[in-house]
Formats: structure tokens, sequence, C-alpha cells
């Protein structure tokens, strides 16, 4: 027990948990968290007070369990819907009500993410590139910002999506009074780590913006309830199970999507760990199914919001989790008086830290394709909405890495006068090539999808004087059937022409691939080699000399 808690903890000794950094960006997120608990509880179907009781025990169970500096692991909005959505057909078949199977789903998800963990299945973390990423948090950010069009300008407006947004609303002059205070606190927030970055800016917006809306007239939060979190052990029956198991493994899927965009696109340079992370957000879905809650997520918002308050440590979630507590019986009254368009300035300032500007330069400048795969997907949040959004740009990103494996460059090799190993001719000016031998590099390993390609671009290198091709292999690790009988066609084509295939830098699993199939025999044993310059010498001392 005691490895097990210093493994956890070691980073953050329990006399810095409560920096004055957590303690501000604490209190920032919690007030962000509070409406929104409410909110996506009676979203969700449980009500919004124990919305807000249950919101707190994800919290402590992330805090326990993972390791991300900044995760704000809790209620969200898509989840919510998904949860409301499976558990309301199973409570009507099973004759219970739904916020009694909601804690049911809880666990079921909980349950699945951590066997996933056990599975290995956190490789679906490595679909994330950087292009998804930072494509994916401007997105976050445009929606975080449409998410409070209406509490900043009084427009009504449906922010589903951004088309839905720009064709159905109803465009008028905004109010002035709430837009003046939302971008006073934003501004506020935004500058006054510029002036000192131990300045709790995040918190005193908010302190500004109880004032403001003391002094004008302008829409409030509202009275702020909770109550404790109560154990009490899910309803599991063999009907809801079957019923739920499948919206369960989506929601699973959502929910450590959310977790690893959170962690990879909003961290300190530290690498996150997909295995853990699935593990802790599975322990949090598992622990809020036992204390009467509904499956819940991450959120970039609130992790981004902590990020730009100030904490030094996910321990940030501890004072959270405290005001979730104390908060609605200590300073009730205070809370209330928070202007919507005062929480929407913070929300506008954490929006605003999630865009990363050199990093989109730095997509521009270095790979174009990249830059319209991050554009793709913004583009695609905004249209479609979150997880389509992440699927599709996933979708190409994978599309532009076959594309790229498909068409490889391919390449001549020869020798430079000032070094002893090859190098492209078509890169090289000065390079020699060996009368009768060409030399061929396909940078690609070689698979079904490109061997087409291959046998075109091998074949295209040779003339009438050549007689041997020296194909370098260092780039397979493996081949699959397609590509062995690719280079046996190969082999036959160029023995019409009267040239001999030669191989080089072969590793062994494929010389044992090459074996097994019996391409070897075709090529001949004696005719692949370790290295090119072992190759190179052979050719000149058997056909030169």
């Amino acid at each position: 027990m005691a490895q097990w808690f210093t493994e956890r903890f070691s980073d953050v000794s329990p006399r810095t948990w409560f920096t004055l950094g957590n303690l501000v960006a604490g209190i920032s997120v919690g007030a962000y968290l509070i409406p929104q608990a409410m909110a996506y509880g009676s979203l969700a179907g449980v009500g919004a007070a124990l919305g807000l009781a249950t919101a707190i025990v994800p919290l402590l169970a992330y805090t326990l369990l993972g390791k991300h500096k900044w995760m704000s692991v809790g209620p969200e909005s898509s989840v919510a819907l998904m949860s409301a959505a499976a558990a309301a057909p199973a409570a009507a078949a099973a004759g219970m009500e739904p916020a009694a199977v909601l804690p049911v789903m809880a666990a079921i998800v909980g349950i699945v993410l951590m066997v996933g963990r056990f599975l290995k299945a956190a490789f679906f973390a490595d679909l994330l590139s950087l292009p998804v990423l930072v494509g994916y948090l401007t997105g976050i950010a445009v929606l975080m910002v449409m998410s409070q069009l209406q509490k900043l300008t009084g427009i009504e407006a449906n922010t589903d999506d951004l088309w839905t947004m720009l064709t159905q609303t109803q465009w008028t002059m905004p109010d002035w009074t709430t837009l003046g205070v939302g971008l006073i606190v934003a501004l506020i927030a935004w500058f006054s780590p510029r002036i000192s970055p131990r300045f709790p800016g995040a918190l005193a917006a908010l302190g500004v913006s109880i004032l403001l809306g003391m002094l004008t007239d302008i829409p409030t939060i509202g009275p702020v309830t909770t109550a404790l979190p109560t154990f009490a052990v899910p309803a599991f029956s063999m009907q809801l199970v079957e019923a739920l198991i499948w919206p369960a493994v989506t929601v699973a899927a959502v929910a450590f999507a959310d977790v690893m965009i959170t962690s990879r696109a909003i961290n300190d340079g530290t690498r996150s760990n997909p295995e853990r992370e699935m593990f802790a957000i599975g322990g949090a879905q598992l622990a809020t199914g036992f204390f009467s809650g509904y499956p819940v997520s991450a959120s970039s918002s609130r992790t981004a919001l902590g990020r730009a308050s100030g904490a030094s440590s996910r321990h940030l979630s501890l004072v959270v989790a405290g005001l979730l507590i104390v908060a609605p019986l200590l300073i009730g009254p205070i809370l209330s008086e928070i202007p919507e368009a005062g929480l929407a300035g913070i929300i506008l300032f954490a929006a605003a830290s999630l865009i990363e500007v050199p990093q989109w330069r730095k997509l521009r400048r270095l790979h174009r394709n990249e830059f319209a795969i991050a554009a793709s997907c913004t583009l695609a949040v905004l249209l479609f909405g979150i997880l389509p959004g992440i699927g599709f740009a996933i979708a190409l990103s994978v599309f532009a890495f076959l594309a790229r494996l498909a068409r490889p460059t391919a390449s001549v090799l020869g020798f430079t006068p000032m070094s002893e190993s090859m190098h492209s001719v078509d890169t090289h000016d000065d390079t020699d090539t060996v009368p009768g031998l060409v030399v061929f590099r396909y940078e690609a390993p070689l698979f079904f999808i490109n061997a087409p390609d291959f046998f075109e671009e091998a074949v295209e290198v040779v003339d009438v004087d050549t007689e041997v091709l020296l194909v370098n292999m260092e780039a397979s690790a493996n081949l699959d059937t397609t590509s062995l009988d690719t280079l046996q066609e190969l082999c036959i084509y160029l023995d019409d022409m009267g040239v001999e295939l030669w191989l080089a830098r072969v590793r062994h699993d494929v010389l044992v691939l090459l074996d097994k199939h019996g391409v070897i025999n075709e090529i001949g044993p004696e005719h692949i080699f370790e290295t090119l310059t072992i190759a190179v010498d052979e050719f000149r001392s058997t056909r030169i000399d």
C-alpha cells in the first residue's frame, strides 16, 4: 500500500497540495463547474442538486488514480446527453427511473475502461496526431465561445454547431451591458498574468464580475444548492447490462478520447501515459456509479482554465471538490450573484488559451498537408460536433499516412567523392554510379498498398545497360504475401530482360519469409547481401574485374 501511494503522490508532497496557484485555480474552476454540474445533472436526468453532489466523486477519484497536472474530470454535456439517451429506453423496459439506471451505466463504462487498460486498448490514443490536437483545440475554443454567445450578447442562438448557429439565428444588436461585463472579465483574466504571474487573474476577474453584477441589472447564475454524495450499490441486472453494454462502450470510447486529447493538448511538456489515464478515467466512472452518479468525462475547458489560472498540480481538484461542498453552504448568496456574462468572460479567457498560434504557424511552415488536416479537424468539430470531428480528422490523418506509404520516394543511389556511403543521385550532383549496376532504394516498408508502385519504380530505373538491380531492403522490417509475390514477379520480369535481382540489408525476419515463400530460390541465396558495400564489391569483383 505504501508503494502504491508513493507511486501516485511522489510528484507532489501533501504540504504543497494547497498552493496559492491550486487555491486560485480551484476556486476559478469550481465557480465554473458549479453551474455546469447543476445544468448537466438536469440534462442527464439525475437533477441539479444530485448532479452537483456527484460531481465531487470523479474529481477525487482522478486525483487518486490519475497523474495529469490540470485534468478536470466530471460532468460533460456530450457524455451526459449520450448517457441520458441510452438510459431512457433501458429504464422504460425495466420499469425503473432513468436516475436509477444511470449509475449502472457509469459503473459499466468504468469496467469497460479498466478492462480495456489491461487488454492494451490504450493504443487508440496513438491515432491522435499533433495536427488533430491543434485543430481539435481550436474547434473546442470556438465552440466554447459559441456556447456563451447568449450569455454574452443576449442574442438567442442555437449553438449546437456552427452551421445551425449561422443559418438559424435571428441576429440582432447585442446587449451592450452583458457584452461589456464579459469582455472586461476576460481582459482582466488575460492581462493579469502578464503583469505578474503570481497575480490570481481569474479569481480577481470573478470578483470584479460580482461587483459589476451588483451594479448592473444583468442575469446571474442564481441559487446554488448541493448535497453530499451518498454511497449506493447500482441496481445491476442482466437485463440492464445487456441493454447498456454497447452504449457504455461508446461512452467509454468518447470519454477516453476526451481524456487523451485533453492530456496531450494541454500539458506542461510531460508525456501522458495512455494506460494510466484509461485506468484513471475508468476508476472515476466506477466510483461515480457507486455514488448514484452518471458517466463523466474530461473537460478541455475546465482543464484549460486550471492551467491558465496557475494551478501547480492535479490536487487543485481537491480545492474544487471542497468548494462544491462548502460554497453553497457558506457563500451561496455571493456565488448566486456571479453574472452569467462574467462566467462567460472567464470561459472566453480559457478558450483563448486553447488556440496554439505558434503550432499553426509551424504546421503551415513545415507541412501544408498537416496544416490542412488541422484546419479540417477544426471545421469538422464546428460543423459536425466533437466526436464526429475527431473521427473525421483521424480518418484524414490515416488516409494521408497511407497515401505517403503508397507512393513514397524512390531513388537510385551512388557514391560521392567525400563519403564512402551511398546517396541519392537526385539530391547529390557529384554522385557516381557503377556501370551495369543500379542500386535502388524504396523509402517505405514494402506491403500490399505500395507493392504495385514498387514494381513500377524498380522497372523504370532499369535500362539496356543494366546487368544487376540491387534493391536496398532496409526500410522493410516485414513482408506480407503481396510484397513477397511482387518480389517474385520482379525477379522473373528482370530475368526475361537479362537482368539479375540482388537484395541488400535484408533483415533476419524478412530473410525467413523469403525462404518460406520460395522467392529466395528465384533470386538466389548468393545474391542476398548484408550491406550495400559488400554487394557493390561483389559486383565489381565478378562483373568488372
